[in-house]
């Protein structure tokens, strides 16, 4: 643990964008006090205990992921081929809507412990003609760059804030194909400043860990699902990050934790809340 009080924050990530043809690449993530990290566990586990009964059914089995959750289908009785099936599959899919406005809800209501110590959300969206020559590892690599700065900003502020020497730790969904990647990049930005900033504050690389293992990796799905849903260019009706604007990392009222990289932000045209947000801050630097 670090300093006196053990003092450590928690940011699990996972992604969303990585199949072919996606229109974003999109990190998302959760940051949260250690001694907050139980509590909101024990609450979203708790909603889904209450949704998944049966003699049969184990709530752990039962993992929050959205898309999951939305498409489960029960298999078909009559088919040769192998079928892949999600436990979701068992549960109505009005029920499963139902448990993700809960979910989300549980996000959007949850007050940590000790209110100088809070949670905060941090979001990069990466459009896929924003630096269109960039190959695939290139636009994660910068996803990653940004959103670990935005952590190591917030570890920042917490310490000249709070007087503490609070550290972070970095928690990821298992990504075989690029786990050794990211440990790499970040080893290098905790050694010298990249494109962005050094990190100072991160206690290690990140580690990585089974989704299923931990309700608060499946609440970094909710958060990257939500951006990702809603920089799409066909959103649909039921717009979940409408629950996470107020979570994300703020300064001063400014949102700071979600950032949209789209080259309709350079010609003012982008009309989103993190895009509409940045050229503010930057047209108060001028005024």
């Amino acid at each position: 643990m670090a300093g006196d009080g053990g003092k450590l924050y928690l940011l699990f990530v996972d992604e969303s964008g990585t199949h072919g043809g996606s229109h974003a690449f999109v990190l998302g993530g959760i940051a949260i006090h250690e001694r907050d990290a139980r509590k909101l566990h024990k609450l979203l586990d708790n909603v889904v205990q209450k949704a998944v009964r049966g003699p049969n059914l184990n709530a752990e089995e039962f993992e929050l992921h959205v898309s999951e959750m939305k498409n489960a289908k029960k298999p078909k009785q009559k088919t040769s081929k192998p079928q892949k099936v999600s436990n979701w599959a068992l549960i109505p899919r009005p029920d499963r809507l139902a448990l993700l406005e809960q979910a989300y809800g549980i996000i959007k209501d949850f007050r940590p412990t000790q209110p100088t110590l809070p949670m905060a959300l941090f979001g990069v969206a990466v459009d896929a003609n924003f630096r269109s020559g960039w190959r695939a590892a290139e636009r994660e690599a910068f996803a990653y760059e940004v959103l670990l700065n935005k952590f190591d900003v917030m570890l920042k502020r917490n310490r000249s804030e709070n007087g503490g020497d609070d550290l972070g730790l970095v928690i990821h969904d298992r990504r075989l194909v690029a786990e050794r990647d990211i440990q790499a990049w970040t080893r290098e930005w905790r050694r010298a400043a990249g494109t962005i900033g050094q990190l100072r504050n991160l206690a290690d690389v990140p580690l990585f860990a089974d989704s299923k293992a931990t309700r608060l990796i499946q609440v970094a799905d909710l958060v990257s699902y939500a951006i990702w849903r809603h920089y799409s260019p066909d959103p649909p009706k039921e717009d979940y990050i409408e629950h996470l604007w107020e979570v994300f990392d703020k300064k001063a009222e400014q949102m700071c934790g979600m950032v949209h990289y789209t080259p309709s932000y350079g010609s003012g045209t982008c009309t989103c809340r993190s895009c509409g947000g940045r050229l503010t801050a930057e047209a108060m630097k001028f005024a």
